[in-house]
Formats: structure tokens, C-alpha cells, sequence
């Protein structure tokens, strides 16, 4: 397991230091969630790189200094891998993500409707909402698109919890965006020949 995680680590930070994004075709429309990430992020790194260089003066012990230096590598793969792995739209399907840990592929044709529709959420990523048999990736505690299912859809979360739901709820950076991708994806699937 951590042999797989790792590589996907790896993955990500050459894809990241390449400006490419993992998995995504010439056709495919990006759904990015990570723009209110990144800022927090590079200042995070930035004071984790100005610690490193403060500690390196005035603590002679290298393992400190090996610690560091991981610390500040780990914030890097972090946002390499919030940034190479977006959410998007293909020609045929919805795939959603979280990061390397989590991604759900739904075909276009089980869509019924989706909307902008904002909602502060507490707790964890991933909330499922029993009496209307949703689940929520949560990003920054909000969702801001609702995507309802034509039938319930099994979903396996990384922690090995599985649960059929008929409504998912997603953060991207530009909802309106992410909504008339699917929706224009949607209707070139069902009416071929036409123009998306």
C-alpha cells in the first residue's frame, strides 16, 4: 500500500513540476479545486523553508536538519498532488476526485441534473447524508455543485466504507463552469452529430 502511494506521490510531483494534469485528454475539461488551497500552501511551505534555513544555524544535529527538509518535501507533494489531479469533464463521463486517495468515474448517461449549488459542510471529506442518500467531497467545509444520479451508484471511500448513493456534491473553483461542461457533455452524448 505504501509502495502505491508513494509512486502516485512521485507521479504527481513530476506531473506537477511538468504543469500536467494526471489522467486528463485533449477533450477533457478540467474542474481544478485547489485554488483556495495553493496560497495556504506556499506560505506554509515558505515558513517551512525559512524554519529549516533558521534551524540549520543554530541546531548542529542533521537529523533536525533531514527532518526539515522532509517536512517542507511533503508540503510540496501535497499540493503537486491537490494540483495534478482535478476533477473533469471527457466526452463520456464525470470523473471525481480527492487528491490520489479517491476517484469515482460516473457515466454521463446516469446524469440527470446538475446545478451551482453552495453548502457549508463540518466534519470530514467525505459526508454521506442518509435521508436523501448523498455523498459530499467536502473541500474547505463547502460543495458548490449537486449532481443527481438517474439510480444509486456504489461508492467506495478510501477508508473502505462503501455506500449506494443517488446524489453527489463537489467543490471545483468555477461552478457554473464545471456545470455547463457536464451538462454540454451531456447533451453531445445523447444527440450524436451535434455540435458541444
Amino acid at each position: 500500500m505504501r509502495r502505491i502511494a508513494v509512486r502516485r506521490w512521485a507521479a504527481s510531483l513530476r506531473a506537477f513540476l511538468l504543469r500536467r494534469r494526471i489522467g486528463l485528454g485533449p477533450d477533457d475539461v478540467e474542474l481544478g479545486y485547489a485554488r483556495e488551497q495553493v496560497p495556504v500552501m506556499l506560505i506554509l511551505m515558505f515558513v517551512l523553508a525559512l524554519e529549516t534555513a533558521v534551524v540549520g544555524l543554530l541546531v548542529p544535529w542533521p537529523i533536525v536538519h533531514v527532518l526539515d527538509v522532509c517536512a517542507v518535501l511533503q508540503v510540496v507533494v501535497a499540493l503537486a498532488v491537490l494540483v495534478t489531479r482535478p476533477h473533469f469533464v471527457s466526452p463520456d463521463r464525470l470523473v471525481l476526485r480527492n487528491g490520489a486517495r479517491f476517484e469515482l468515474e460516473l457515466p454521463l448517461t446516469s446524469i440527470t441534473a446538475v446545478s451551482a449549488t453552495r453548502k457549508s459542510h463540518r466534519g470530514g471529506t467525505f459526508q454521506f447524508q442518509d435521508d436523501v442518500a448523498e455523498l459530499a467531497i467536502v473541500v474547505g467545509d463547502q460543495t458548490n455543485v449537486l449532481v443527481e444520479l438517474t439510480e444509486p451508484v456504489l461508492v467506495a471511500l478510501p477508508n473502505g466504507t462503501t455506500r449506494e448513493v443517488e446524489q453527489l456534491r463537489f467543490r471545483t473553483d468555477e461552478p457554473a463552469r464545471a456545470v455547463t461542461a457536464i451538462r454540454e457533455a451531456a447533451n453531445g452524448l445523447a444527440a450524436p452529430g451535434t455540435a458541444r
